[in-house]
Parts: C-alpha cells; sequence; structure tokens
C-alpha cells in the first residue's frame, strides 16, 4: 500500500480539534506534571531515608523516620489523585473531541453525491467513522499525557543522576543513541505496517457489508460457502497483516523494555567498582539504583506513545484523505429560494455524461414542463430516463446546459429549497429501522400523530396499519423487510403527503409491484400528483398514458414528444414501443 506521509499541516489540523477543550488540555496536562513531579522526588526520599536518616540512631532518627514516612505518604496520595484526576479528564476530553470528529465526517459523508457513495463501499466508510476515530481518541488523549509524562520524567531523572555522579550516570546512559536509532527505524515499519492493517480491515468489512445487506440474494443463489471462502480469505489477509503488526510490535516493545533492567545491571557493575576505589558511598549508590530502577515507567511511557502514535497516526491519515475530498456537488455562494406553489420545469440543451463514460447519457435535451402539469419519460433501459430526475432533484449537476425550476438554474438553488420543493418516489424504497409512524414522519419530524394518520389515509395504508397489533408503532425491520413491497411503497407516498412538495419525480414507482399492489399505488399517486408538477419515468402503457406529454428518449435525445394518442398516430417510436408491450 502507498505510503502516505504525516505533514506539517496534518498536525495543524490534529492541534485544532483540541483548541474547544484547551482549557481541559491544560488542567490534564498540568496534573500530568504533578504526578510526574511526585515521581521524581519518591527515589529522593527514599533515598535521603537510606542515606542520612539510617545512616545512624540518634535521638532525631525516630522523628525524621516519621517526618520521611509522611513525606512519602503524601507524594503516594498527591500522585494517586493526580492519576484519577487526569484519567477521568483525559478520556472525557478523548471522547469529546471523537464526537466532534465523528459529527464532522458524517455530516461530509451527507454532503457527498451519489457518484462518491457509489465509489466507496458503506463497510469502508464505517471503518473510518469507527475503527479509524477509536484508534485516534486514545492517540488525542494518551499521546500528550505519556509524551509529557516521559519529557518530564526521563529527562528529570538524569540530571538528578548526574548530581549524584557524572560518570556513573554516562556510563549507564552510553547505550541511549542506539534506543534512539532503533526507535526511529520501527517508526517506520509500524507506519507500513499500520496503513496495510487498516485497508485489509476496510476490504474486509466491505465485504462483510455487502454479502449481509444481500443477504436474500446470497441465500437465494445457495452462495453461503463461496462468501464464507471469500470472507475467509479477506479475514486471513487482515490477520496476517494484524500479526506482521503485533510481530514488530514485540520484537521491538519487548526489546527496549528490557532497557531500564540493562541499565540498571550497567549501574551495578560500575557502581561496585566505583565502590571499591571510594569514589561511591553504599546509600548514594541505594538513591542512584532506585532512580535507574524507576526509568522503566518513563520507557514503558515511551513505547506506548510510539503505539499510540502509529495507530493513530494511521486512522488520522485516513480520516483526512476522506475529509479533504470535495463534494462533487456544492451549494451557490448566495443560493436562492423558491417560493411555495407549483414550478415549471425546463431543461435548456442539456447533456449529461458520467465520469469515466466515453459518451453522453444525454445530448442537447431541451424541453419545458408547465407548472402544475405532468410528462412523462419513456424509452429503452440505460437511455437516460432516470437521469432527468437525478438532474431536477440535483442529485447530479449537467455538464452541458442548464436545469431550471421556476425559471431558476437548480445550481443557483440550496439544498435546503430544493429538497423541499421536490419529493422522490423510487423503485427501491428506503425506510429505516424503527415504527411505520417514524418511517411516515421522516421528512416532516413536527408532523403530529393526526398529520400522519392522514397521510398514510391518503396513501391508501391507514386501514392496513390499524388492523396491525402495534399499529403505527410496529416496526418495519432493516430497510422495511417486514412490509411488502406495495406497502413498502405507500409508506414513502405517505411520507411525501406529509411532506406536501411542489414537484413529483416518480420514477419507476410501480414497475416492481403486482397488479394489485400498483392499483392501490396508481390510486394514490394520483391523489399525491393533484396540483403538482410531475416528472413520470415509467414502462408500463396504463401508468403513462394519461399524461399531459410523453417524451420518448433515444441515443440522439428526444425522438418524440406527444400525448398518448398523438404519438400512436405518429406511428414512429413510441408506437414501437408500444407494439413490443414495452408500455
Amino acid at each position: 500500500m502507498k505510503k502516505s506521509s504525516f505533514t506539517r499541516d496534518h498536525l495543524r489540523r490534529f492541534l485544532a480539534y483540541y483548541k474547544p477543550y484547551r482549557g481541559l488540555f491544560a488542567l490534564d496536562l498540568l496534573l500530568i506534571a504533578v504526578s510526574s513531579g511526585a515521581f521524581l522526588l519518591f527515589p529522593l526520599v527514599s533515598g535521603y531515608l537510606t542515606g542520612e536518616v539510617l545512616s545512624s540512631f540518634d535521638g532525631e532518627t525516630q522523628r525524621r523516620l516519621l517526618w520521611c514516612g509522611a513525606a512519602l505518604l503524601g507524594l503516594i496520595l498527591v500522585r494517586t489523585a493526580s492519576c484519577v484526576c487526569y484519567g477521568f479528564l483525559g478520556h472525557s476530553m478523548g471522547a469529546k473531541m471523537e464526537r466532534d470528529m465523528r459529527r464532522e465526517l458524517f455530516a461530509h459523508y451527507e454532503r457527498q453525491s451519489f457518484a462518491f457513495h457509489a465509489r466507496h463501499n458503506p463497510g469502508s466508510l464505517m471503518t473510518v467513522l469507527s475503527n479509524d476515530l477509536t484508534s485516534m481518541t486514545e492517540l488525542f488523549h494518551h499521546g500528550p499525557e505519556d509524551l509529557l509524562a516521559f519529557l518530564i520524567k526521563f529527562p528529570g531523572a538524569f540530571f538528578i543522576l548526574l548530581s549524584i555522579n557524572v560518570p556513573l550516570t554516562l556510563l549507564v546512559f552510553s547505550l541511549l543513541p542506539l534506543l534512539t536509532l532503533a526507535a526511529l527505524r520501527a517508526d517506520r515499519a509500524f507506519e507500513r505496517a499500520a496503513l496495510e492493517n487498516r485497508a485489509d480491515l476496510s476490504a474486509m468489512n466491505d465485504h462483510t457489508e455487502d454479502v449481509l445487506s444481500g443477504i436474500r440474494t446470497v441465500k437465494a443463489f445457495g452462495c453461503e460457502a463461496r462468501e464464507l471462502e471469500r470472507f475467509t480469505r479477506r479475514n486471513d489477509r487482515y490477520t496476517a497483516s494484524k500479526c506482521r503488526f503485533y510481530r514488530l510490535e514485540s520484537l521491538f516493545y519487548d526489546t527496549v523494555s528490557s532497557y531500564p533492567q540493562l541499565l540498571t545491571m550497567i549501574a551495578v557493575f560500575f557502581g561496585a567498582l566505583f565502590l571499591g576505589n571510594g569514589a561511591l558511598d553504599v546509600p548514594v549508590l541505594v538513591t542512584f539504583l532506585l532512580y535507574v530502577g524507576s526509568l522503566s515507567e518513563p520507557v514503558m511511557l515511551l513505547l506506548n506513545f510510539m503505539r499510540l502514535y502509529e495507530e493513530g497516526k494511521a486512522g488520522f491519515l485516513r480520516f483526512f484523505a476522506m475529509l479533504d475530498t470535495e463534494p462533487e456537488l456544492a451549494e451557490a455562494a448566495s443560493p436562492a429560494t423558491l417560493p411555495d406553489g407549483p414550478k415549471e420545469i425546463s431543461f435548456e440543451n442539456v447533456s449529461f455524461r458520467y465520469d469515466g463514460s466515453p459518451e453522453d447519457v444525454l445530448r442537447g435535451v431541451s424541453f419545458t414542463v408547465p407548472a402544475g402539469q405532468t410528462a412523462a419519460f419513456v424509452g429503452a433501459s440505460g437511455i437516460g430516463k432516470t437521469t432527468v430526475c437525478s438532474l431536477i432533484a440535483r442529485f447530479c449537476d449537467a455538464t452541458g446546459g442548464t436545469v431550471r425550476i421556476g425559471g431558476v438554474d437548480v445550481r443557483e438553488l440550496s439544498f435546503e429549497s430544493l429538497r423541499r420543493a421536490v419529493g422522490v418516489v423510487q423503485q427501491e424504497v428506503c425506510l429505516f429501522n424503527g415504527t411505520i409512524r417514524d418511517n411516515i414522519r421522516y421528512g416532516s419530524p413536527e408532523a403530529s400523530d393526526a398529520d400522519v394518520e392522514r397521510a398514510a389515509a391518503l396513501a391508501d395504508l391507514h386501514s392496513f396499519i390499524t388492523s396491525l397489533p402495534q399499529g403505527y408503532d410496529t416496526p418495519v425491520g432493516t430497510r422495511g423487510i417486514r412490509l411488502s413491497g406495495g406497502q413498502r411503497q405507500r409508506v414513502s407516498i405517505a411520507r411525501l403527503f406529509l411532506r406536501s412538495p411542489d414537484i413529483l419525480l416518480l420514477d419507476e414507482a410501480t414497475s416492481a409491484l403486482d397488479y394489485e399492489s400498483e392499483a392501490a399505488v396508481q390510486r394514490s399517486l394520483e391523489r399525491l400528483a393533484q396540483g403538482r408538477t410531475v416528472i413520470l419515468v415509467a414502462h408500463r402503457l396504463s401508468t403513462v398514458q394519461r399524461a399531459g406529454c410523453i417524451y420518448v428518449l433515444s441515443e440522439g435525445g428526444i425522438a418524440e414528444a406527444g400525448t398518448h394518442e398523438e404519438l400512436l398516430r405518429r406511428g414512429g417510436e413510441y408506437a414501437a414501443l408500444c407494439r413490443l408491450n414495452q408500455l
């Protein structure tokens, strides 16, 4: 996997997330400093106890022992209280920063176009939103704490040891350059391993999301064993990359964690030599050894920081790679709003081409649908009928020409105004995991229960809902799996009755239904269409023949336009489609 570098700009953006919590952050670091100070004083008091208090016994010994005991107890209490407070405050700060970043990324996902979501599987988006941000939270919290504690404890112990005995200290720390070199080399290896592991995790989550969301298809084709095998390969690849990371971690951490013990061995060996020539006495050596032994904690803090840094950096780079993806559809700097009421829709020489496609889906398309009228679009599959709806709703932008609603270019409208004015009913209905009431109320959260029931009645759904044991509080299941296709479609129509948009885009709204369900849905749609501008995409003759104008799309754009009767008399492409029973 290509390596991403952590730049100064990344660091600046990383630190910006501390800004709302700088007071809490400062308090957290202050408590770390207090705890680290108590850590450094503890061996000093212990050394004084062995070197001064216990060197001789007289009338002052007992009193000095009590004072030393009280000092040690005070240091323990101060350090414990500091650790408890910064542990809670730091974790709370990290959780809040994670919350802020998760909200920012989720909002960014929502701003992205359909093309973005077509390129990125929900599993990979979820991986960044959950796993990557969680690892970053640990870095946000523990990273500065561990680094500050190390910078206080390790140099502090070093300078105290220098004050005790310079030659012995320099001998003990002679291996420090080797430790630094090993840390720098390990950092690069950890970064590569962490990024590779995150990529493998994302791929596994992508596959898992695909299979579980399409479990009916998997079972219908008896592909459970094949999908299990595919999942096993991705799971094995993820596990292998994780094991490579753990191997590097174990090799480096377990080797470096023995560094304080090695320092103690060197201190004992050379300390014995210094004792022999009288350059050092036993109490001083005991204090020296206490400080050398205490170095194990700052070394472990450094190792923990390195682990959190690499895991957090991998997540942070992926987070910003996603966040830096600019939305393909942007709102105008000073967007316009649409007044209430039916609106005219016009296409002026509109062309559209998907990214990477060598040919236009639409080419030079022009038409006008008067306010309050219904226009139908027919033609072969893939000819651009759904694209017409997508351009009106601005799910994508035309690559040429202008789409206008009420005389205003849709690119000049605010997204809020456009979404309020346009309602979409598609072939595949999206219901959310909740109750029927929740799904009807989805587009109008302020609506009352009476409004919800009125909308359901207009959609021919009220009697069905009230026949259920839980009525409007009946759960629909994931993606509405507990309802039939016709019932799901009527829930989506009730949702639009409640929202009451001025423009309706009916994109194959009944094509997947049986005739009985289609008739019920069609009646609901006819009620919904009254007084509204309607764009209708359909294959069935019964659906399009009452439209005020029918447009026949072909590869060259609009091949024909007219009423059902006019187009039949003309004997062109529309008549041919009717003869082939494609309408």
